[in-house]
């Protein structure tokens, strides 16, 4: 077809109200609308398609991205990510080709009963199969994002999903965020989430109990010190000598009740070192008396 014949097909598209036209070489495709070839001449290019450039590479192209699975690498790059769908944890692991493409997902919810975790295994498994042998991801996307079954509701450990109608919806949110680009499937915009991570945070905020226990002792066992009598015929220098011996038996008995359990103050009632938090108050375990609280 000329330049003019060309002119003459999109002029008459627009007077015939057409939304498009497509342009293509003659035998470029497999499966054309048009030929301008008879039945007979088609039969004899498929009889000598061994000396046609044309089919024998249309042939490999469907051969290499239809017919065949594209397998992963022994060693793969990916992520794991844990997150809480109102309350039941999920963790999605994925592993990736060289450069960069997703080719597989793991999900695990090991809190669930072995048929759902073995009906996710199969899901995840199907998916898999599905990106290596071409399926975009963008379908899938578009097929089970918004599904809706419980666990669902408000989604813990992600910084720009925060929630999902249930897991599937949540997987393809999470893919289609970090495989796609899909903002819109997030609920926390990325510039956003920038600006949040360039607030300098302290590398220390406060002191943290990490685990407390106690340890039962007899009563006797833990006595507050009974009070030093100095000699008044030797001064002020014994005096000194006196009370610097009962401040350093104190520590040593203080730091003996701390490493027992207790806090290592004195009860204000027996005058022992056995007091133990209780609540916001103190209790002592020989006595029964606390420093304020019932």
């Amino acid at each position: 077809a000329g330049i003019s014949e060309i002119q003459r097909i999109y002029m008459q598209s627009w007077k015939l109200g057409l939304k498009a036209n497509a342009l293509y070489r003659d035998g470029s495709k497999l499966s054309q609308p048009l030929n301008s070839i008879n039945q007979e001449e088609i039969d004899d290019l498929l009889e000598k398609k061994e000396e046609n450039d044309i089919i024998k590479v249309a042939e490999r192209i469907i051969h290499r991205y239809i017919a065949k699975r594209r397998r992963l690498p022994d060693r793969r790059t990916g992520y794991t990510q844990k997150v809480k769908i109102n309350g039941q944890t999920v963790y999605l692991r994925t592993g990736e080709y060289e450069n960069g493409q997703l080719g597989e997902i793991f999900i695990d919810m090991h809190r669930e009963g072995a048929a759902f975790r073995s009906l996710l295994n199969c899901f995840a498994i199907s998916i898999s199969l599905g990106l290596q042998h071409g399926v975009p991801l963008e379908e899938f996307v578009d097929a089970f994002v918004f599904t809706r079954f419980e666990p669902s509701g408000v989604l813990t450990g992600h910084q720009r999903i925060k929630m999902a109608t249930s897991v599937i919806d949540y997987i393809f949110r999470e893919l289609a965020v970090a495989y796609l680009g899909r903002n819109d499937l997030a609920h926390v915009d990325d510039e956003d989430e920038n600006r949040r991570k360039s607030v300098a945070e302290p590398d220390y905020e406060s002191e943290e109990i990490v685990s407390e226990r106690m340890i039962l002792l007899d009563n006797d066992d833990i006595k507050a010190p009974e009070p030093k009598n100095g000699s008044n015929g030797n001064g002020s220098r014994r005096k000194a000598s006196s009370t610097q011996n009962a401040a350093s038996q104190r520590n040593r008995e203080v730091m003996v009740a701390r490493e027992r359990g207790y806090t290592g103050d004195v009860c204000p009632e027996c005058q022992s070192l056995t007091m133990v938090r209780n609540g916001t108050c103190l209790k002592c375990t020989t006595c029964g008396s606390t420093t304020g609280c019932s």
